[in-house]
């Protein structure tokens, strides 16, 4: 049985609650600083795009690992709309981008939106943004097309990318992505 609990006197908000709402705004301003400052207008982070020395593309994303935490939070509305735009624009950014000292990706770093091959630990930290989206806005038909196409490359449903052993129910390799296992 439940009871429904009147309150008819108010009263002032706990001083914790309130330190907790100044601590979100503050951090919410600092990131909209540093997106003004290190983004431009299309998304790309303001940075050389390169794949690194053993690393990938995923430390340009990773600046902004937390904010969509953030947002669901309570932080201001502009911080989903700075993530889905970094995020697109991240996404974008490292198709365009080639190198050729890692020859998976010398067509593009992301190949259909995803890194093409990394470890796992380096892919979950290119998904740290993407999946936290899913938290704030999971009704949005860009996160929802992306979700899809990601699992698919993990449920043998994408030919061009046999990461997943259905004979043997694993993932074929440590090394996988967009363009299939590495081993």
């Amino acid at each position: 049985v439940s009871e429904t609990i009147q309150v008819t006197s108010p009263m002032a908000p706990p001083a914790w609650a309130v330190m907790e709402r100044e601590l979100l705004r503050t951090v919410s301003a600092a990131c909209i600083e540093f997106y003004e400052k290190y983004f431009d207008d299309r998304g790309f982070m303001l940075c050389v795009p390169r794949w690194g020395g053993d690393d990938g593309p995923d430390d340009a994303i990773e600046n902004l690992t937390g904010w969509p935490i953030l947002y669901a939070l309570g932080g201001p509305n502009i911080l989903l709309d700075i993530c889905k735009q970094a995020q697109d624009g991240h996404i974008l950014q490292y198709t365009e981008a080639k190198t050729v000292e890692v020859p998976f990706a010398t067509d593009g770093m992301y190949y259909k939106e995803f890194p093409t091959m990394c470890d796992w630990l380096h892919n979950g930290e290119s998904m740290s943004v993407f999946g936290a989206l899913g938290l704030c806005d999971y009704r949005d038909r860009d996160y929802l097309r992306r979700l899809k196409r990601w699992a698919a490359l993990y449920m043998a449903e994408d030919p061009e990318a046999p990461n997943y052993d259905p004979e043997h129910k694993i993932i074929r390799s440590l090394f996988n992505g967009s363009r299939g296992p590495m081993l």
